[in-house]
């Protein structure tokens, strides 16, 4: 495996509570299809990021691959850092500019294949736009190839099931992971703002971050860890008493907060 790259997918900068937005597209993309998608992205809409990351206008790109679950859900999603509310305002703007502009640098003839290349069949089969509500990475970490979501429908107040996971769990697992306790390296929470209503499944999630599949499924504790009390009240604000359903995704390709494309192996 090559070096473990850093992503800036979800992640630690610190922002305000209403000044971190982020964008996640969910698709479903044949098999058949899919090394197609990912050269189109690898060659084109990542230097689009890259523009756009660079110029302040986004703080993060990523592309990523579900492993295991359901075959009829989303199989690919990606991840777009959106930032403040101006840039959440100007997001499509932004990106019809800079697409424009990296088909200009390509030339008029490259441009033109360019164009081919990128027009194919819808796959987008639903997307939402999070605000971040928490996060914290590992001391001295801040690299990881694999995230699990954890998706919940809070009954209740959102923010205060928010304040719940960071005064409860976020603390905990922020100490775990600075004592090297446990193999998770990265936590974040998101409530989702738009779309919302009775007929969407979740409204909140959390998300781990791992450097490797192996960590992720089978997570490593020393056997003297003390978990924090509390966990049960958290548990009984989420519809069912747990989380809707939990995803388990690998990084295929992220742009970094200065721009640089990283392709994770």
């Amino acid at each position: 495996m090559k070096k473990l790259i850093t992503t800036v997918f979800i992640l630690f900068i610190s922002f305000s509570y209403s000044q971190d937005y982020f964008y996640h597209d969910y698709r479903v993309i044949p098999q058949s299809d899919l090394q197609h998608h990912i050269t189109i992205e690898k060659n084109f809409w990542s230097k689009v990021a890259q523009l756009l990351i660079k110029e302040g206008k986004l703080n993060g790109w990523a592309m990523l691959q579900r492993e295991g679950g359901s075959s009829n859900e989303p199989n690919i999603y990606f991840y777009i850092g959106i930032g403040d509310k101006k840039n959440l305002d100007n997001l499509m703007d932004n990106y019809a500019d800079a697409q424009s502009r990296v088909l200009q640098q390509m030339g008029p003839d490259t441009s033109e294949l360019a164009k081919i290349a990128i027009t194919v069949e819808p796959t987008s089969v639903f997307n939402a736009t999070m605000q971040r509500t928490n996060s914290t990475i590992a001391k001295n970490s801040s690299k990881f190839n694999y995230v699990k979501i954890n998706y919940a429908k809070v009954k209740g107040e959102v923010n205060q099931f928010s304040s719940m996971q960071k005064s409860i769990w976020g603390n905990f697992i922020k100490k775990e992971m600075d004592k090297g306790n446990g193999s998770q390296v990265m936590w974040t929470t998101a409530r989702k703002v738009s779309p919302n209503g009775n007929g969407y499944n979740w409204n909140y999630m959390t998300i781990d971050g791992y450097l490797s599949s192996s960590d992720l499924i089978a997570p490593s504790w020393n056997p003297n860890t003390k978990f924090p009390k509390g966990l049960d009240e958290i548990n009984s604000m989420m519809e069912g008493g747990t989380f809707y359903k939990q995803v388990v995704w690998k990084i295929l390709m992220s742009v970094d907060n200065e721009g640089n494309l990283h392709i994770h192996d």
